[in-house]
């Protein structure tokens, strides 16, 4: 009960905090519900509803409504159920261990387990993309019955107009709020049963007119808020310098009056004490119901653990707006459920074309009906009200504008796809791609232009992290047993907090409180994603190299994810030699693990040679192919030489023939001229010798002698010397 000065205080500023929150995100909420209201189906806005249905029931003009914005918001939220974030935890200083840090890492992941955080994210996402806005917060619970032992759990928060937070906060994931409110209504008789005769109930304030509290308290009931705040303290850290010339540094507040002998204050380079302000943060709650305090709470760690998950943020001239997936498609979806109306509506005026004829020709009542009832005649007056003839009635018949109406609704369709950026071939449906390749990129872009939405949920999920990195240590400050799951959702019980030996005899000790720890966001496929890669990898590589079962067929089954696989590993694991299987059960841990890092060993070195082995008989088989096929080019090559070099032999022989008739031609030609010639030689011997015998008394001439004119032969040079006759040739 609020009686202290203090308390009210307290009270009046978080009633203060209230009215300005409220105030700030007044336009954000109204828009949001709007947008809400959209992705529910109610699009159509209530004048343009209530003049339609005006008409009167037989005569309602068509209101309806094509909802074509639930394939954006599933395709956002789609996206981010495939590729869901994983929760990373590294040392931050020496005093962290690898092996800690897994450990913190794998209850991270039971919490999440444990919280189904999964549909938690889902919701916040989904509240996002449709209002522009959602939240999630982390809260502890006991473990159980009869123990003081909590745990942590995350928890989806199903209404998001149930949260303020502060409006001040600039980071983007809003780690830097200092105040928040959790609302909710309690009706009158439960709030009386849940917190007992309070101040609300004694003063009987749900009904008289001193109400201090008139928008808190109501006759329904009451409003209740869980008041986060942060309080700073303001503390001054020093440096000390110890004997042994080591500096530390601590608060001056938790010194002692007298430092002890030999330690002094760590001073800067200009002998000044080395000292600055530090502010510690310290969250706080109360639950208020506007009139006094019912519960109150010094929260653990440093962060309001409320997270949220927002739309498209923007800040115009200091005030603050936010954008659904769907804001800027609420007038394009107006403006096709209008032409898709006015379309029904035409096509169905269309059958009640009025019929037009003079006054008193209707008197058949039947004529009342002939706009929904096919009769089979209708019979008219031929006399008018004056007695005179008259045409028979005629429809006012006029060609309805449908074309127009359908190219209207296609153009506001193609502008929900604008506003959405998501487009058929996100969605589906088929377009002008032909390749997948095409395809994906389109799907990419899509991605890409609404990726925001799924990011901040990565903001909001990576700050829900640091804040469990930073309570575990504070809520599990005990020595117990907790369950940690690994990347592959397999479950161990660990110690934290104290010393053991596990299963294997080692010695460990996870302490929680020693050392400090950071987290990183993982994102991509699950590993339900990642094992069915490798599963696929595991089969292609055992088709292609059939000696891998020999050698690691236990490996292979146990990445297969079926029935009865860890049995068969388990087989082949015992059918193996001694070199490749795990016999040593009952070995020392240091044994057992130098064998089985030597089994590893021998197992990358088997496959290193399987796998060169492999590329050598697929090097060989390469050559033997490429030998193969120039043996066969050159043997055509070979069989069109030998064929071209049997034509030319062939040529060159009959040219050889040829030749050697000619020359035939011509050593027959030559004997005769020669046996010419030596008949003339003979003659002129013959003629010599018998000029000689008459001339012997004349003195022989200088020189050759000349033969007389018309002595040369054929074959003989004219003024040629005779010269000695040959032997036989006389």
């Amino acid at each position: 009960m609020a009686t202290s000065k203090a308390d009210k205080d307290l009270i009046a500023t978080a009633k203060g905090r209230y009215e300005l929150a409220e105030e700030a995100e007044r336009h954000i909420r109204r828009e949001a519900i709007i947008d809400l209201e959209f992705a529910a189906g109610q699009q159509w806005d209530p004048n343009d509803l209530n003049q339609r249905n005006a008409m009167g029931m037989g005569n309602r003009r068509p209101c309806l409504t094509f909802n074509k914005l639930t394939g954006p918001i599933n395709q956002v939220a789609n996206q981010a159920r495939m590729n869901k974030p994983d929760l990373e935890v590294l040392p931050a200083d020496l005093s962290g261990d690898v092996d800690t840090a897994e450990v913190i890492e794998g209850m991270i992941r039971q919490i999440e387990y444990a919280s189904k955080a999964d549909q938690v994210y889902e919701t916040s996402l989904d509240q996002s993309t449709k209002g522009g806005f959602g939240y999630f917060k982390v809260t502890t619970r006991y473990c159980g019955n009869k123990t003081f032992n909590q745990e942590l759990r995350i928890e989806r928060v199903v209404n998001q107009f149930a949260i303020l937070i502060d409006p001040y906060a600039k980071k983007a994931d809003k780690s830097d709020m200092k105040w928040a409110f959790e609302l909710e209504w309690i009706p009158r008789d439960e709030y009386k049963d849940q917190f007992g005769d309070t101040e609300v109930s004694k003063m009987n304030f749900f009904d008289g007119v001193t109400n201090p509290a008139p928008n808190w308290i109501t006759k329904e009931g009451v409003l209740i808020a869980n008041y986060w705040y942060v309080d700073i303290e303001v503390k001054t850290l020093v440096g000390i310098r110890w004997p042994d010339g080591a500096e530390t540094s601590q608060y001056l507040e938790d010194l002692p009056e007298q430092m002890p002998p030999g330690v002094t204050f760590a001073t800067d380079e200009n002998g000044d004490r080395r000292e600055r302000e530090d502010e510690i943060r310290h969250v706080k709650m109360c639950r208020i119901n506007g009139v006094e305090i019912l519960d109150e709470i010094e929260w653990k760690g440093q962060w309001i653990p409320i997270l949220a998950t927002l739309g498209e943020e923007m800040y115009i001239e200091n005030t603050r707006y936010l954008f659904s997936l769907i804001r800027f498609a609420r007038d394009p979806q107006r403006l096709y459920n209008f032409y898709r109306s006015s379309e029904a509506e035409t096509v169905m005026l269309g059958t009640k074309a009025p019929w037009v004829g003079v006054k008193g020709a209707f008197r058949d009542p039947r004529w009342a009906t002939a706009n929904v009832i096919p009769w089979s005649y209708l019979e008219y007056e031929p006399l008018d009200i004056a007695g005179n003839p008259v045409p028979p009635p005629q429809r006012n018949l006029a060609e309805p504008p449908i074309q127009a109406l359908s190219i209207g609704a296609s153009q506001a369709s193609d502008d929900i796809k604008a506003t959405t950026n998501v487009y058929d071939a996100s969605l589906g449906s088929t377009s002008n791609e032909t390749s997948g390749i095409a395809i994906q990129r389109r799907q990419g872009q899509m991605e890409l232009s609404n990726f925001h939405f799924v990011d901040n949920l990565n903001r909001a999920i990576l700050q829900c992290g640091a804040i469990l990195v930073d309570l575990i240590p504070k809520i599990y400050d005990t020595a117990r047993e907790v369950r940690i799951l690994g990347a592959d959702m397999t479950e161990k019980i660990v110690k934290v907090n104290q010393r053991y030996r596990d299963e294997q005899n080692i010695e460990r000790c996870y302490d929680l409180q020693n050392g400090q720890y950071d987290v990183r966001l993982k994102i991509g496929p699950t590993f339900k994603n990642q094992q069915e890669k490798t599963e696929s990898q595991l089969l292609e590589l055992a088709r292609v190299y059939p000696p891998l079962m020999q050698i690691a067929g236990d490996v292979v089954f146990d990445n297969l994810n079926f029935n009865g696989a860890d049995k068969i590993a388990e087989r082949l694991r015992r059918s193996m030699p001694p070199g490749l299987a795990d016999d040593g059960a009952d070995k020392k841990p240091a044994e057992v693990l130098a064998q089985q890092n030597q089994q590893q060993s021998q197992m990358i070195d088997q496959l290193s040679a399987a796998l060169s082995k492999a590329n050598d008989d697929i090097r060989g088989k390469r050559i033997e192919a490429e030998s193969n096929e120039r043996i066969e080019i050159m043997k055509i090559e070979s069989s069109d030489r030998q064929a071209a070099l049997d034509s030319d032999t062939r040529i060159q022989i009959e040219r050889m023939k040829i030749a050697a008739a000619d020359s035939s031609i011509t050593a027959q030609e030559n004997i005769a001229w020669m046996k010419a010639e030596m008949a003339a030689l003979q003659i002129q011997v013959a003629r010599m010798a018998t000029g000689a015998a008459a001339e012997s008394s004349i003195p022989p001439p200088v020189g050759p002698p000349m033969p007389p004119p018309g002595s040369e032969g054929p074959g003989m040079l004219a003024g040629a010397p005779a010269g000695p006759v040959p032997q036989g040739m006389a």
